[in-house]
């Protein structure tokens, strides 16, 4: 395991050992639907790992699938994608999720190229140091559902924009996390072996609003006007309580002090925010 440390003496980590459960066979665009056969035994929420249990799976040579261990690849120090983070630090990581034992070409015989589309649970840890409670910036890409602890997330980052991280407040300690993968054939492709790769990422925050680096959108300017009425940028509340924005200023030079400044000043500099009780 791979222990970054900030300057405020927290450390941020992935667990490097991962448990797996899988394939199992799912449809195309039945994800968003649920059809998670381990509802019937009350969810991964409810299972603990157990190398010997069994679970009936269709893809399987048997007819039944088991925890299989997973090594992530080795963490490593990253950028923050908060620009309003000045003492950030962020540790990334990949999992890649496969099946060597499973008979692919023998199931794509069969069944074409839906044989290739499953899903599966993993679960691993995040790990948090210190003697303190600490907000990070969770960005799991390309997943759907997944839950941290017994807290329950659906609608994640599909499509791997990473505009939108869920904010955690942690306890000193290890937190369970558990991350549905779901294998799409038409998204992925059924010319390769069907793995899939995940993208995980942890970042500290400053527990309150921060601008995501690189959200901003403009219009196009022409002879120093904007072409467009609106534009965007994602800010992000990574503190305890509600914050209501009331205003958004533009700085003397119009849009590019306000492109400057939500890449390089603080969020407050930029927004009139306050706290609501």
């Amino acid at each position: 395991m791979v222990i970054v440390r900030n300057s405020t003496s927290r450390l941020l980590a992935f667990s490097e050992q991962w448990n797996v459960l899988g394939p199992f066979q799912t449809g195309t665009r039945e994800a968003t639907w649920g059809a998670d056969p381990l509802e019937r035994v009350g969810g991964i929420r409810a299972l603990e790992y157990d190398p010997q249990a069994t679970f009936y799976s269709s893809l399987a040579p048997n007819g039944h699938v088991s925890w299989t261990p997973q090594t992530i690849e080795k963490c490593f120090e990253t950028e923050p994608l908060s620009s309003s983070l000045s003492y950030a630090n962020a540790v990334s990581t990949k999992l890649v999720a496969k099946f060597p034992y499973t008979d692919w070409q023998s199931l794509q015989n069969v069944y074409g190229w839906a044989a290739l589309q499953w899903q599966a649970w993993a679960r691993g840890l995040i790990r948090i140091g210190g003697d303190e409670p600490v907000s990070i910036l969770l960005y799991i890409d390309n997943v759907l559902e997944f839950w941290v602890n017994d807290q329950h997330y659906f609608g994640g980052d599909l499509y791997g924009y990473r505009r939108a991280p869920l904010v955690l407040h942690l306890n000193p300690g290890d937190h369970t996390l558990n991350v549905r993968l779901v294998r799409d054939v038409r998204a992925m492709g059924g010319n390769s072996e069907p793995s899939i790769s995940i993208q995980f990422k942890i970042e500290t925050s400053t527990g309150g609003l921060a601008i995501l680096n690189g959200s901003m959108i403009l219009p196009e300017t022409v002879n120093g006007m904007p072409a467009g009425r609106y534009g965007s940028f994602n800010v992000t509340n990574s503190g305890n309580d509600w914050l209501s924005i009331h205003s958004i200023e533009l700085g003397d030079g119009g849009v590019n002090a306000l492109t400057v400044g939500c890449l390089d000043v603080v969020a407050e500099d930029v927004l009139t925010i306050s706290r609501v009780s």
